[in-house]
C-alpha cells in the first residue's frame, strides 16, 4: 500500500495555538545573516519584493520565525499520530516513511517573506527525511536529490525493478550508503512564474549554482564560500567560463525535455545570441 498525507503548514498563515508559541523564547530565535541583502547586481523585482517588508522590525522578524516553527511543531505532532498508528498495527518495521515539503520559505532572509520571489536556497533546498527497512539510520546526506527522483527510489525500495529515464533516477543507494552520495552533485529545477512575471532555470553543480533569469540579470553563486547567496557573480569576467557552461547546461536540459514555455512558446527572441537552445551545442 501507499498513502500519501498531504499538509498546508507550514504555508501561508503563520497562525499557532499559545501553548505552541509559549514553547519558543523569542530572545533566541536567530535572525537570517543576510536578512540585509540589498540585491545589489540581481533582478530589479527581488529589490522590489523586499520593499513589501521593508518595515518589518527584527522583533516582528522574531515572532514570525516562532510562528513559523510552531506550525512545523504542530506539523510534527500529527506525524507523530501517524508513526504511532503504524507501529501499533505492527506495520512499522515494513514501511517506508518520507517526510518533505514542495518548497521552503524565506521568513526574513534575504528580506523577503514569503516564497514565491528568487532562486534562493531557502526556497530550493528543502529537507527530505526517509526512514525504513534497508536505509541508514541516523545519517546526513548533501546528495542533491529531486522530486522526480522519489518515485523510482520507492520503488527500487519496495523491491522491484529500479526505473530510471532522462528524467529521473533512483538514489535508493544513496539512502544505503553515504559515499553514494557523490553521484549526486548536479540538480535542475524549473520556475514559471506565479504573481510576478518571474520565468527561472536553475542549474546546481557541486558548491555551485547558476539562475537564468529570463526577465533580468542571470545569478551565479558560490555556495561554498556564499552560503547567503549575497554576491552575484554572473558578471565577472573571471568567471565567464562558469557561466557559459551552466547556460548550456541549462540550455540542454531545456531543449531535452521539451520545456515549451522557453524554448516555443512565449520566449522566441531567445533563440538568438548566447541564451537560446543552439547554446546547448557548445556544452
Amino acid at each position: 500500500w501507499c498513502c500519501c498525507v498531504s499538509f498546508s503548514e507550514p504555508n501561508e498563515a503563520l497562525v499557532v495555538s499559545r501553548e505552541t508559541i509559549d514553547r519558543y523564547d523569542l530572545d533566541t530565535i536567530d535572525l537570517p545573516a543576510n536578512r540585509t541583502d540589498n540585491h545589489s547586481g540581481k533582478p530589479a523585482l527581488y529589490r522590489r519584493q523586499k520593499e513589501i517588508s521593508r518595515e518589518v522590525s527584527d522583533d516582528e522578524w522574531r515572532m514570525a520565525r516562532a510562528c513559523y516553527y510552531g506550525r512545523i511543531t504542530e506539523l510534527d505532532l500529527q506525524l507523530g499520530r501517524l508513526i504511532d498508528w503504524l507501529a501499533e498495527s505492527k506495520q512499522l518495521d515494513n514501511t517506508i516513511i518520507v517526510v518533505t515539503s514542495d518548497h521552503g520559505r524565506y521568513v526574513g532572509a534575504h528580506g523577503f517573506d514569503a516564497h514565491n520571489c528568487g532562486a534562493y536556497e531557502e526556497i530550493y533546498r528543502i529537507p527530505m527525511i526517509v526512514a525504513g527497512p534497508g536505509i541508514a539510520q541516523g545519517a546526513e546526506s548533501q546528495a542533491l536529490v529531486q522530486f522526480p527522483d522519489l518515485g523510482p527510489t520507492l520503488i527500487e525500495l519496495a523491491g522491484a525493478e529500479p526505473i530510471e529515464t532522462l528524467d529521473f533516477r533512483s538514489f535508493a543507494e544513496a539512502l544505503r550508503k553515504s559515499e553514494a552520495a557523490d553521484a549526486f552533485q548536479t540538480a535542475y529545477a524549473e520556475y514559471h512564474g506565479t504573481r510576478f512575471p518571474l520565468c527561472q532555470r536553475i542549474l546546481w553543480e557541486g558548491d555551485w549554482k547558476f539562475v537564468f533569469n529570463g526577465f533580468d540579470y542571470d545569478e551565479l553563486y558560490d555556495l561554498k564560500n556564499d552560503p547567503g547567496e549575497l554576491t552575484n557573480l554572473a558578471a565577472l569576467p573571471e568567471h565567464r567560463e562558469r557561466v557559459d557552461r551552466m547556460m548550456a547546461g541549462i540550455w540542454k536540459r531545456v531543449r531535452d525535455s521539451g520545456d515549451r514555455t522557453i524554448l516555443e512558446s512565449h520566449y522566441y527572441s531567445m533563440r538568438f545570441g548566447v541564451v537560446g537552445p543552439n547554446f546547448a551545442s557548445s556544452e
